[in-house]
């Protein structure tokens, strides 16, 4: 029996041990976790050449939904906590950006309609992410008694690249240097072009993408966004990590992947995006560390 015991625990821990504070609940603990977040084992990401070693940890399976985001809003106004709130309030006028255009069909519905609930939340700013990061440590702090043990936050960049790439060397969190698979099928939601988007400006004497309509870069099959469990995940079992919406950061400003309005070339693992607040292209997830390791 108490070999059995420790084998369940060491697979709901996983890097934790098993004589710590969640001995409580490690069954419910594990079922939490891997209802929604995926281990990333420790290992090496190159960063401008550059190697560091990364801390395991666990990561979101998926980008934060709609749905997610939507309970944690629910929560803060339940609590009457106006300063929070202030902060988490999804910028729904964003999806009418100079980019955009006028959008005001995703203005009314994307964040709220339950056709949606399955999509990343974006328009939400880094303040909102990293508040909503906290709200689910307190969360979990609370239901398993694990107060003070882990931080739950967004991500390093050199985290995100240890998750999309593991040990290989490939360009895509798929693990290949390939925006299709075998079959001829995309493996990502990015911008499709072709020659009909290409314009050349002769006053630069450069190449320029043109859309014909503000949303035509998007995949035909998705609506804009595609919901944050599609295509198919990496080795670690990881979704998007490569389009759909770029990746917030810790670091304020920069979101990495590429999105769903962005060409294949930009959707790399390596691929950099900056924004200065809420945009409809930038969504984010969850990574755990245990802080007393």
């Amino acid at each position: 029996m108490k070999g059995n015991l420790t084998s369940i625990l060491c697979l709901a821990l996983l890097f934790l041990s098993s004589s710590s504070k969640l001995d409580k609940k490690p069954i419910a603990l594990k079922k939490a976790l891997t209802d929604s977040f995926v281990y990333v084992p420790s290992g090496n990401a190159i960063l401008n050449e550059d190697t560091v070693s990364v801390q395991a940890f666990y990561m979101y399976q998926t980008e934060v939904k709609n749905i997610d985001y939507q309970e944690f809003i629910a929560d803060l106004k339940k609590k009457g906590d106006q300063e929070k709130l202030r902060i988490a309030l999804v910028d729904s006028s964003k999806w009418s950006s100079n980019r955009l255009g006028k959008n005001s069909a995703y203005e009314t519905y994307y964040h709220s309609h339950p056709a949606y609930r399955d999509f990343p939340v974006v328009n939400v700013s880094h303040e909102a992410a990293a508040l909503y990061c906290q709200w689910l440590g307190e969360k979990y702090d609370e239901k398993y008694g694990t107060k003070g043990r882990f931080l739950f936050r967004l991500m390093e960049k050199a985290e995100y690249v240890r998750a999309s790439r593991g040990d290989s060397d490939a360009t895509y969190a798929w693990g290949t240097h390939s925006l299709r698979n075998e079959k001829g099928q995309l493996m990502c939601n990015h911008a499709q072009l072709s020659g009909e988007n290409i314009h050349r400006n002769t006053e630069k004497n450069t190449y320029e993408i043109r859309f014909n309509n503000a949303m035509s870069g998007a995949m035909s099959h998705a609506d804009v966004l595609a919901t944050a469990k599609s295509y198919w995940p990496n080795q670690f079992k990881v979704y998007n990590l490569n389009g759909n919406a770029a990746e917030m950061i810790r670091e304020k400003g920069v979101a990495m992947g590429g999105s769903w309005h962005d060409p294949g070339y930009d959707v790399r693992i390596e691929s950099t995006f900056l924004y200065d607040g809420p945009n409809p292209f930038t969504g984010f997830r969850v990574v755990i560390t245990d802080v007393e390791n």
